[in-house]
């Protein structure tokens, strides 16, 4: 028997809201979700598992996952707790799919500030690299 490819399990645009909230719940952002949040994430969302052309945008699990990470982060979804809820849902979707192995060795939080400051124009150029360093 050959193995195949794991299909990605994905978070809904719901599932990000619910990270959110739990986070505004928990005091560790300070506004709640605003009306046009889950409708930016929804966009966020249907990118990172679409396809152009016929092509996936992102092959890979480890991309799908780190594009998650980049995109809460650079599209700026929520009022506050935007690197907080992308850290929180990398961490989810990485043990969902069963990449979260050695994730220990990383200072997310210092890679959440890393990317809000990255000025790179080559989004994909940046998702592959980093799934690429944290996952193989």
């Amino acid at each position: 028997m050959t193995k195949g490819k794991k299909q990605f399990l994905p978070l809904t645009s719901k599932d990000i809201c619910r990270i959110y909230n739990l986070l505004y719940k928990e005091g560790l952002v300070s506004f709640p979700k605003n009306s046009s949040s889950e409708d930016r994430i929804d966009s966020l969302v249907s990118n990172i598992n679409g396809s152009n052309f016929g092509e996936k945008n992102y092959k890979s699990n480890a991309e799908k996952i780190v594009a998650y990470l980049y995109f809460l982060i650079k599209n700026h979804p929520f009022v506050d707790g935007n690197k907080r809820t992308a850290v929180l849902t990398f961490l989810v979707l990485s043990k969902m799919n069963g990449l979260d192995k050695n994730l220990e060795d990383y200072d997310l939080d210092a890679l959440a500030i890393f990317l809000e400051g990255l000025q790179e124009k080559n989004h994909q150029f940046v998702i592959k690299y980093i799934s690429e360093k944290i996952f193989f």
